[in-house]
């Protein structure tokens, strides 16, 4: 029997804790044993009144001093997407001591990917509609899930909650354009300690699912490809994530 894991959950650009949806409560009844902690990048959720770093070591930083499971001394694993795949490679690149495995869905990084891979082109008005979003949550929501998933009735099904969260905890624009710039910036490890869970997808419509192959290559590590989910694979295909994780 599987000894149980510790998680920590890390979202990615513009995202929060409560965007992942119903992904935790998923992966809780998928490992009933295992304990999850979820931690907001600074200007993200419930973190949304501070200012987001401009540099990807300054996040693993913060993150590191604001993790229960750190402070307990205890190795666990790391699941993170887009830009939180990045901090968590750093952070492996930094403690590989902490963290028994880090697990990478959907990420990229200058030097390995075009800027026209990373943030794929035909992406530029839509971001753009979610500046002119201002306060409403909903289109702001909507601009977003239109990006990043690819399964209607999936984005029909998180995107009441997805609004809810965001008028709770609203994403000052500013900090959005701050991750944007850490993220355009950070040239990822081309060594990691320990061998990673690549994942990505064909269906990626944010960030060319190239970037994924290609940290592949540079790694000497075999992704795991969707067929057709969006960049967010947690909300189009939560159960292929778990069963990445087995």
């Amino acid at each position: 029997m599987r000894a149980p894991r510790k998680w920590i959950l890390l979202r990615g650009l513009a995202r929060g804790k409560g965007h992942w949806g119903t992904f935790p409560q998923e992966m809780q009844k998928f490992f009933p044993d295992d304990q999850i902690e979820m931690i907001d990048l600074p200007g993200n959720g419930e973190r949304n009144h501070e200012q987001s770093p401009l540099a990807i070591k300054e996040y693993v930083q913060d993150l590191r001093a604001n993790s229960k499971f750190v402070s307990e001394g205890e190795p666990f694993h790391l699941l993170a997407i887009s830009l939180g795949a990045m901090i968590a490679a750093q952070w492996l690149h930094e403690h590989p001591e902490e963290i028994i495995k880090a697990h990478l869905i959907c990420t990229s990084s200058s030097g390995t990917s075009p800027f026209y891979h990373r943030y794929q082109m035909h992406n530029y008005f839509p971001t753009l509609k979610l500046f002119l979003a201002g306060s409403d949550a909903v289109a702001y929501e909507q601009a977003i899930l239109e990006m990043t998933t690819n399964d209607p009735a999936r984005r029909a099904a998180e995107f009441p909650g997805f609004v809810e969260y965001s008028r709770k905890y609203p994403e000052a624009r500013g900090n959005v354009l701050r991750q944007l710039l850490a993220a355009s910036r950070f040239k990822i490890p081309k060594k990691l300690p320990k061998e990673v869970n690549l994942m990505g997808s064909y269906g990626d419509r944010l960030v060319s699912p190239q970037c994924t192959l290609q940290l592949g290559r540079l790694w000497g590590v075999e992704p795991k490809m969707h067929d057709s989910a969006g960049h967010d694979v947690p909300i189009d295909d939560p159960q292929w994530v778990l069963e990445q994780l087995l």
